[in-house]
């Protein structure tokens, strides 16, 4: 029989994955400042958010599977606009290499402390970016990004290994300092994310596998399928709402959370 607080753990954290992994105010630093505060920090639930980070990149691919298909282009020619695959794959490696190389490190920084300082850091970067934009985009469909944009965007994206700093947030504001559509900034932020996610999901549930206990699997699962169903029914109005809303907002938000941590703890 399912325990009923690792039920209820597992519906409130796939519940804040599923609506903050779309927004750009960091899904991790959510999850991490509910699991303090709601003292359910354990080792079970560090193995439920790698499930639940799943569903999330899993309902990405499902809604943009479309648009994916027409990107990925397998043409040697690297010089071609439409080598997306390449873009793709520029835009992810930095933040691979880092990962991997720093990973124990970086997963000393899951503490609500360090999310308070990214949530400040990352809200000034919302900030910068919105204040020093240029007055007209550059590009205006997600075909004409370049390859140097696409490494400047990847090296940016290694912000996101800071718990806190988001990674939607540090790659849509680079985006938008380039020159790039904010429309378009979004598309192809969440589009380089999926096997990010995915992999560093599947990296962390291998990584932890021996602790992974046969009678947890339904609890994980349940977070994973609630994960998806919510990022899926979400995802659409958060788009339209980043589009359409200054990522300044989302940066006094991010100050505001971090102010409740200094005071709360």
């Amino acid at each position: 029989m399912l325990d009923l607080y690792q039920v209820i753990t597992s519906i409130i954290i796939g519940i804040i994955e599923g609506i903050t992994e779309f927004l750009p105010i960091s899904s991790t630093g959510h999850i991490i400042i509910a699991s303090h505060w709601l003292k359910i920090e354990n080792n079970n639930t560090k193995i439920l958010e790698m499930f639940i980070e799943f569903g999330s990149a899993l309902s990405i691919l499902y809604f943009f599977h479309k648009k994916i298909l027409n990107l990925i282009k397998f043409n040697i020619n690297i010089k071609n606009k439409k080598t997306k695959n390449v873009h793709i794959l520029i835009s992810i490696l930095p933040t691979i290499f880092f990962g991997l190389i720093f990973y124990k490190k970086i997963k000393l920084l899951f503490n609500i402390y360090n999310v308070m300082y990214a949530l400040i850091l990352g809200g000034f970067f919302l900030l910068i970016s919105e204040i020093f934009k240029p007055k007209k985009y550059k590009i205006n469909s997600i075909n004409d990004i370049t390859l140097f944009q696409s490494t400047i965007i990847g090296f940016f994206q290694i912000l996101c290994l800071y718990p806190g700093f988001s990674r939607s947030g540090a790659t849509i504001a680079t985006a938008i300092l380039l020159g790039i559509k904010r429309s378009v900034a979004i598309e192809f932020s969440f589009i380089i994310s999926i096997p990010l996610i995915m992999g560093a999901s599947f990296f962390d549930i291998i990584n932890n596998i021996s602790n992974i206990r046969i009678s947890d699997l339904p609890i994980f699962f349940m977070g994973f399928i609630i994960s998806f169903i919510v990022s899926l029914l979400c995802i659409k109005k958060l788009l339209e709402i980043i589009n359409k809303t200054s990522l300044i907002f989302f940066g006094i938000y991010r100050f505001i959370m971090a102010g409740l941590i200094y005071l709360i703890n």
